[in-house]
């Protein structure tokens, strides 16, 4: 009768560590679970950062695109308005034009008992501006048009 008492002892002692391994055994898998759903957390985050930076870098790319066409059609008006402000003939420039002065202009003293200054523009005219020599266009110039 003692043989089988220490023997049913000896289970229980037994029992019961295996009792301890298996609870420790699901505390890990708990753990492990939680390590699991944080590092999926984790990549779903990267990858809509991933997704957002891809439609940013595409939305780029067709502005990139945009202004460079727009740089190329505002390049061509620049050198449409450089012909036509360097009085272009047959497409050569004509810089043999002398650039043509306006009047001069000077200021005025300040007007008496106002006590502000008032500026009165008067035009000092030195010769007569003909309009060919400031827009040198030629009939040519207008086919286009």
């Amino acid at each position: 009768v003692n043989t089988t008492s220490d023997a049913f002892a000896e289970v229980a002692s037994g029992s019961a560590k295996v009792a301890a391994l298996i609870g420790e055994i699901a505390a890990a898998s708990n753990e492990q679970a939680q390590g699991i759903e944080q590092v999926n957390v984790a990549v779903t985050e990267m990858d809509k950062v991933t997704q957002s930076n891809a439609a940013g870098a595409e939305e780029s790319a067709s502005a990139s695109e945009e202004m460079n066409a727009q740089a190329e059609e505002m390049k061509g008006m620049v050198n449409e308005l450089v012909v036509m402000v360097g009085g272009s003939r047959n497409g050569q420039r004509a810089d043999h034009l002398e650039p043509v002065h306006g009047p001069k202009v000077e200021p005025m003293a300040p007007a008496s008992g106002s006590g502000k200054a008032v500026h009165k523009m008067v035009a000092h005219h030195s010769k007569e501006v003909n309009p060919k020599q400031i827009i040198p266009f030629d009939d040519e110039d207008f086919q286009e048009f």
